[in-house]
């Protein structure tokens, strides 16, 4: 092979394209400021169906905005330990909360009637904030509503990342609605209140109480019990849509860049060769914690996203 021909072939480009901006592909940049400086507000936008409570923070004029959608069965505060890390790289960082999560509006059954639902109106609710580009990230639940918008309005994102996909065929979704059911049903509130207890056990299985990198674990616990029991009417329409979504199918065309990640402890962890497999051209990156790793590992997540976004701003 001529060194003219090598030059063109795929190692050799990535290469090329390493040493000229620092860091291979996939690799987050060491140089991208992740201190903790950014402060973040509160706000409502008003949609046709009601109010959207959102987190958010403001920086440079001039930078892209990045659009956070948080997992089921938490809310935008999940994400504020990275909103304050990188902040500073975005014109605005926007944390919706779920319809009948945080001050959201609360969805009526026959409104929250699937995946687009949450779509249509996180993409009402972007389009009267006068956003008209953006990058996207997902978690979990959140994962399947950003491939939804993704999906049905590629012009107007940049790129997605989607923290945890849910590439699970027919028979997971139908064994994961049943474990989804259970946990709804365990914290439907009675008038005991023995549901408190219980939506306190639930978190503690989803690693509430075992996260990394917390100075408060009890406090985290609490914060996270709090979202989960608030969302027993929410959680079960969210849960459904999501499992409802062909996500597999959407996944598989969904237009890039394309970034996911996910955590050797997080409950979906089992899909993340899959994931990778269906998507070859996606940016793959592992971090460190449980289904919160946004809080277990936000130096590592917020450089990971900023190096990703950074690379494809306008």
């Amino acid at each position: 092979m001529t060194l003219k021909h090598l030059w063109k072939t795929p190692a050799v480009l990535i290469i090329a394209f390493a040493l000229l901006v620092g860091f291979y592909p996939g690799e987050a940049r060491a140089d991208i400021d992740v201190s903790p400086t950014s402060k973040i507000k509160k706000a409502y936008v008003d949609t046709h169906m009601g109010q959207i409570h959102y987190r958010y923070t403001t920086g440079p004029k001039n930078a892209p905005v990045l659009v956070l959608i948080h997992q089921t069965t938490s809310d935008s505060e999940q994400f504020s330990r990275i909103m304050t890390r990188m902040g500073k790289h975005y014109s605005r960082i926007i944390a919706p909360d779920f319809p009948g999560y945080g001050q959201s509006f609360e969805a009526t059954d026959e409104q929250a009637d699937g995946i687009s639902f949450y779509a249509n109106i996180f993409k009402e609710a972007l389009n009267n904030l006068g956003i008209k580009k953006a990058h996207l990230v997902g978690h979990h639940t959140g994962g399947c509503i950003a491939l939804q918008m993704k999906t049905s309005w590629p012009d107007m994102f940049y790129t997605l990342n989607i923290m945890g996909p849910i590439y699970g065929d027919q028979t997971f979704r139908t064994n994961l609605r049943k474990i989804t059911t259970d946990s709804i049903d365990k914290i439907t509130p009675v008038a005991d209140g023995s549901h408190l207890l219980r939506g306190w056990k639930a978190v503690e299985n989803y690693g509430a109480a075992n996260v990394e990198n917390i100075d408060n674990i009890v406090a985290f616990h609490h914060r996270e019990a709090m979202a989960h029991l608030k969302g027993w009417k929410a959680g079960r329409q969210a849960y459904n849509a999501a499992l409802d979504q062909d996500f597999q199918a959407l996944f598989d065309k969904v237009p890039g860049p394309l970034m996911i990640m996910c955590a050797p402890k997080n409950v979906l962890w089992e899909f993340w060769e899959p994931s990778k497999k269906a998507r070859p051209d996606a940016e793959a990156v592992v971090v460190r914690g449980h289904d919160y790793f946004c809080d277990e590992d936000p130096d590592n997540v917020a450089r990971h996203v900023v190096t990703f976004t950074q690379k494809y701003k306008k």
